[in-house]
């Protein structure tokens, strides 16, 4: 059995562990990343054993009361990095009363802007409670605390005027454990990506999928390299987009990844203690 089918394989054995009810400790000693269900849309909480919350998007402006109290019921105080991936609003309306409702340390954003009137408003309100934005630039790193770290990869690149490719990409690295989250990167930008950087260097075990399963992205090149463990589908049920598109799903399940999607299985939680990677659901692919 090669390397990959054996990290795959433990990951379902924890699973499968978790499912029994075997483990009983509290999540709050370790990194939680929940990608929480905002329909057509991305809103990721990622907690950390010590105490600090990142947000990364917030859905749409109608999802607001659903990630405020998402956030309130896991006892979240404050935001230490918000970061709004990109302008559209299936990403940063919801962050809008996010904003209002939380004590926000910083706010990363791409150097992009955009003439819709969700973005104006945001701005409007990061304004308003006096806040500054720190551009997301390659190469930034915060140690969230000992072993924890977390890197913005991009956006690498000047993507004019297309609004996916300025995404702001994010790596978490948890000890032995990799997360990689990527807003709606398309193929320019994975390409970018993984040109730019050291293979080895961008290995994740968890890739939140990039524009919520579209064929625009998640290329087979870029799956290669990142090479993870489990794949995380933000989007909403029946959506008009035919998202996740079959082409990706076929790409997933080709490199053996544990498919993961809000649309069918809602908010997902996703545990670590910096070596395994667990959840209290199962794969949308295995059974």
């Amino acid at each position: 059995m090669n390397n990959k089918l054996l990290k795959i394989s433990s990951i379902i054995v924890v699973l499968l562990f978790l499912l029994t009810g075997c483990r009983q400790e509290s999540r709050d000693s370790y990194l939680n990343v929940h990608v929480i269900d905002v329909g057509q849309g991305d809103s990721i909480l990622i907690t950390t054993p010590e105490g600090k919350s990142i947000l990364i998007d917030g859905g749409e402006a109608k999802y607001s009361k659903n990630v405020i109290g998402y956030l309130k019921r896991e006892n979240v105080s404050k935001i230490d990095l918000l970061i709004a991936t990109h302008p559209h609003a299936d990403h940063i309306g919801g962050l809008i009363d996010v904003i209002e409702a939380f004590e926000i340390k910083e706010i990363i954003m791409p150097p992009i802007s955009h003439t819709s009137k969700t973005f104006e408003n945001l701005l409007i309100t990061i304004q308003n409670k006096e806040l500054q934005i720190t551009p997301a630039t390659a190469g930034l790193q915060y140690l969230i605390q000992e072993d924890l770290n977390f890197i913005i990869l991009g956006p690498i690149y000047d993507y004019g005027a297309d609004l996916n490719n300025w995404s702001v990409i994010a790596k978490l690295d948890y000890k032995e454990k990799s997360f990689l989250f990527t807003g709606d990167i398309e193929y320019k930008a994975e390409m970018d990506l993984i040109n730019y950087y050291d293979k080895s260097y961008l290995k994740s075990h968890f890739l939140k999928v990039s524009h919520h399963g579209s064929s625009t992205s998640t290329h087979k090149d870029f799956l290669q390299i990142i090479a993870p463990d489990v794949a995380v589908i933000s989007l909403g049920n029946n959506n008009p987009y035919g998202f996740p598109h079959s082409e990706v799903l076929e790409r997933l399940n080709a490199n053996r990844i544990l498919i993961y999607r809000t649309d069918i299985q809602g908010t997902l939680v996703f545990t670590s203690d910096g070596y395994e990677i667990w959840t209290n659901q199962k794969p949308s692919n295995y059974n």
